[in-house]
């Protein structure tokens, strides 16, 4: 059963500071709905450098292509070493 909060939201605080194999066990038991609440929060909470990396949303529906953006890197720190 998913940790919720009284008013029946996710408790995603809660969650994140589980061990890592009981924050898996709590992910599985998590319906779409919960999902996607648990992503929207999550790409709109800024980066936490201790926790396990999260998804990101964006619109494009095949999320970034890779080729541009190493390319684009390549061209901005070409010059720089």
């Amino acid at each position: 059963m998913a940790l919720l909060k009284p008013d029946g939201s996710l408790d995603i605080e809660r969650i994140n500071q589980l061990p890592y194999e009981e924050y898996m066990e709590e992910m599985g038991t998590l319906t779409q709905k919960q999902v996607k609440e648990y992503v929207e929060y999550m790409s709109k909470h800024p980066i936490n450098a201790k926790g396990p990396v999260q998804a990101i949303m964006v619109d494009s529906p095949m999320g970034v292509d890779a080729d541009i953006v190493v390319n684009n890197l390549r061209k901005r720190y070409k010059n720089k070493t």
